[in-house]
């Protein structure tokens, strides 16, 4: 690609064109020194606004992509400024050239050039932004918009609760189920044996082990993060190297089974669930 050539056409057509690292071409009015009238003129500004203008400038007389030309803008903005520090001149076809004086970059125009605006120019870039003074950057950045993010966290939150209290309301149904059954029953004056189902049928409290650990930093983070949920878990340690999540619930006897299943499922799906003391 002919960056040089592209820069003075997008001079002319906006009057200005920004080169990283070096500063901005600017087309203005200055007097002149022969006749005592104003003439066009360009000068090196130093920084400059950084825009995708120049490139899309190029890409589009190039037929190629906004980044392969903005790639061939910062090779070709690196190779001059390697040419201008060892002292020699770059040119800009028909318009002047660049050069490097005491450590400064600066622009020579061109003894012939001359340069009239159209009266109504139907320009693409006409309405370019005027130059302003900025950091320095190696590219524009273009920023995505952000995919919507999903909050798993809570979802699953509401899943385990969902679960706790369907367990909740299977327990509460099954126990009036009991109680009305055994309510309901005629009484029969014939001997019989008497078989005690109070421990069967009385909700006690059990401690369900989640899960060990073997540091204290883990097992606590753990422990904070259920309680954010909402759960009512507990913390303790068996010896002097290992600490215990659990969660206390009261239920029946018969049913810590089908209990340690639901708690399973729920804080520990590749584990296992053990009562403890």
């Amino acid at each position: 690609m002919d960056i040089a050539s592209y820069i003075g056409q997008f001079l002319l057509r906006n009057k200005y064109c920004y080169l990283h690292g070096i500063g901005s071409l600017k087309l203005s009015k200055l007097p002149n020194k022969d006749s005592g009238s104003l003439a066009y003129h360009v000068q090196l500004l130093p920084g400059g606004s950084i825009d995708d203008l120049f490139a899309n400038f190029v890409a589009t007389s190039e037929q190629v992509s906004i980044s392969k030309a903005a790639n061939a803008i910062r090779e070709y903005n690196t190779e001059i400024r390697s040419i201008l520090d060892a002292k020699q001149n770059v040119s800009i076809p028909s318009i002047g050239y660049l050069t490097k004086v005491d450590n400064h970059y600066s622009f020579v125009t061109d003894a012939t050039f001359s340069y009239q605006p159209a009266v109504n120019p139907a320009l693409k870039f006409v309405n370019a932004k005027p130059i302003k003074e900025t950091t320095e950057a190696e590219e524009p950045i273009v920023v995505a918009p952000k995919k919507a993010i999903i909050n798993w966290s809570k979802i699953i939150l509401f899943i385990s609760l969902l679960m706790v209290v369907t367990i909740a309301i299977y327990f509460i149904a099954t126990q009036s189920q009991k109680i009305s059954a055994t309510q309901e029953e005629p009484i029969i004056n014939t001997p019989a044996v008497t078989v005690d189902t109070t421990i069967a049928t009385v909700a006690a409290e059990y401690k369900f082990l989640i899960k060990t650990y073997a540091t204290l930093g883990a097992a606590v983070k753990r422990y904070h993060q259920l309680l954010s949920y909402g759960n009512n878990v507990g913390l303790q340690t068996s010896d002097s190297t290992s600490y215990q999540l659990f969660v206390s619930l009261a239920v029946p006897a018969i049913d810590t089974n089908k209990v340690k299943d639901s708690i399973r499922v729920i804080f520990n799906p590749k584990g296992t669930i053990t009562i403890i003391k």
